[in-house]
């Protein structure tokens, strides 16, 4: 049995009106998905489906949670907080227009799989840029050590190009005005 299948929403025996759906989001969801860059997390989910007409249905997700994924400085784990909502549109037809929020299914279809939207909505919440914030003083709360490294090979790179000098012929690029 596919973990994901836990998620699969049975709307044909749904009568019209609120439904809701609740989920535990937590580390084995994430290894389903390849190259997850989430590595652990536990996130509440509320979904919520509207059916009002036959042929279309409003789907609320409602997250709040956290998620723990390496530093962008120092590769140590990071936890972030995420909550969010958004919403999707079930519609039942023919595929005529192309929407992100907007899933055409067929008319034959009786239920829907909400596992990769619920996963692609939590890694749309997450910044671009993750580092551990700074403390109270301005320092960073990065792991010492990995800043050290780092430093070290900044130090390293500054006194290669002082053995290594620019071709003079290339200084005249830096007089180059891109407006």
């Amino acid at each position: 049995m596919n973990p994901l299948d836990r998620f699969r929403i049975e709307f044909g025996s749904l009568g019209e009106g609120e439904h809701e759906f609740q989920f535990e989001i937590n580390d084995k969801f994430f290894e389903q998905f390849e190259n997850s860059p989430i590595e652990h997390g536990s996130v509440d989910v509320l979904v919520t489906v509207n059916r009002d007409e036959q042929n279309m249905m409003l789907v609320d997700f409602t997250m709040e949670g956290t998620v723990t994924l390496p530093c962008d400085r120092c590769a140590e784990d990071l936890e972030l907080e995420v909550s969010g909502y958004n919403e999707l549109i079930v519609k039942f037809g023919e595929a005529h227009e192309e929407d992100e929020d907007v899933v055409v299914l067929s008319p034959k279809e009786h239920a829907l799989n909400v596992a990769q939207y619920i996963y692609e909505f939590i890694a749309l919440m997450i910044p671009l840029r993750n580092v551990h914030p700074d403390d109270e003083q301005g320092n960073s709360t990065c792991d010492a050590e990995a800043l050290e490294r780092l430093e070290k090979l900044r130090v390293h790179e500054a006194n290669e190009e002082e053995e290594h000098p620019v071709d003079p012929r290339w200084d005249i690029l830096k007089n180059i005005n891109l407006n």
